[in-house]
C-alpha cells in the first residue's frame, strides 16, 4: 500500500462508478454518480435504507448524554458555542449498531483497506423544522496560533476532513 487513500477522478458529470465490493443494506452493490467535478460531489445509490435511517434517528432522539443528545447546534471543536446562523438541532450516534454499520460502509466507499474508528466521526443527526434552515459554511481544523501543526490540504497528507458523506432523510 502506498499509504494514501484512493480518490475517484471523475471525467464528467453523470459518470457512474460501480462499487461491487461495497454492498448496501439489501445486498445490492453501491454505485456513485458524479454530480459535480469541483468540488467532487457524488450521489450514492443503494447505500442506506429507511430502517437504518429510523434506527439512527431513534437512537439520537433517545440519547441522554450531554455531549451527544439532540440540542441546538453549536460551533467550534470544544465547548458549546451558539451561532445565530446555525438554526438546526443536532445529536450524535457514535457507537450504535446501525451507526457502526454505516460508518464501515462509508470507509469501504472511500477505499480504506481497514476500518479505523479514530478516522471517523460519529453520525451527526441534524433536525430542521419549518422555521429553520441550512446555511452554507466551511468545516475545518483552525490554526489560530499559526503553528502549522497540521497540513490543512486534505488532498495532500492532510489532517482536515477527507470526505463528508451526507445522508439526507426527510419524512
Amino acid at each position: 500500500s502506498a499509504g494514501r487513500v484512493f480518490m475517484f477522478a471523475p471525467k464528467h458529470v453523470g459518470e457512474v462508478f460501480e462499487l461491487p465490493h461495497v454492498k448496501g443494506p439489501q445486498g445490492l452493490p453501491v454505485s456513485l454518480q458524479v454530480m459535480s467535478l469541483t468540488p467532487r460531489v457524488f450521489d450514492i445509490y443503494n447505500f442506506f435504507n429507511r430502517d437504518e435511517s429510523a434506527a439512527i434517528v431513534d437512537k439520537a432522539l433517545k440519547e441522554t448524554s450531554e455531549t451527544h443528545k439532540m440540542k441546538r447546534s453549536s460551533t467550534g471543536a470544544s465547548g458549546y458555542n451558539l451561532n445565530s446562523k446555525r438554526t438546526s438541532e443536532n445529536g450524535f450516534d457514535t457507537h450504535g449498531k446501525e451507526a457502526q454499520i454505516v460508518k464501515r460502509r462509508c470507509m469501504d466507499i472511500l477505499g480504506f483497506d481497514e476500518y479505523e474508528e479514530s478516522l471517523t466521526d460519529g453520525l451527526q443527526v441534524l433536525r430542521y423544522n419549518k422555521t429553520t434552515g441550512y446555511f452554507p459554511h466551511l468545516d475545518w481544523i483552525d490554526d489560530p496560533r499559526k503553528k502549522e501543526e497540521h497540513n490543512f490540504d486534505s488532498a495532500g497528507i492532510g489532517s482536515n476532513r477527507f470526505a463528508t458523506i451526507l445522508l439526507y432523510m426527510s419524512d
